[in-house]
């Protein structure tokens, strides 16, 4: 069980990793993964063939974490970045 800290702590950590792709924009298929080993959640950022993928492992589309903000520019997609971190993490 987590607490809501933890919750907002995961959501800023994919936030920031959302928010590299987006000052880089690398390729289309780029995905974020994340697993968990030994009771730790682990992240990355990379293009899927160069993702181990494990029992644990979830990849999501960086394009998918992203929207057009209200000036046209691409943001963050703060409400799937939210739905990831509580499918990972639940409440006390």
């Amino acid at each position: 069980m987590s607490s809501i800290q933890d919750i907002h702590a995961l959501e800023e950590r994919i936030f920031d990793i959302v928010q590299q792709y987006l000052d880089c924009l690398y390729n289309e298929d780029d995905v974020f993964s994340i697993s968990k080993r030994c009771g730790k959640l682990i992240l990355k950022a990379d293009a899927s063939e160069n993702i181990k993928v494990g029992k644990t492992t979830e990849l999501y589309p960086l394009k998918d974490l992203v929207r057009n903000g209200e000036d046209g520019n691409l943001e963050s997609d703060n409400d799937k970045i939210s739905e990831i971190a509580n499918s990972w993490l639940f409440l006390d």
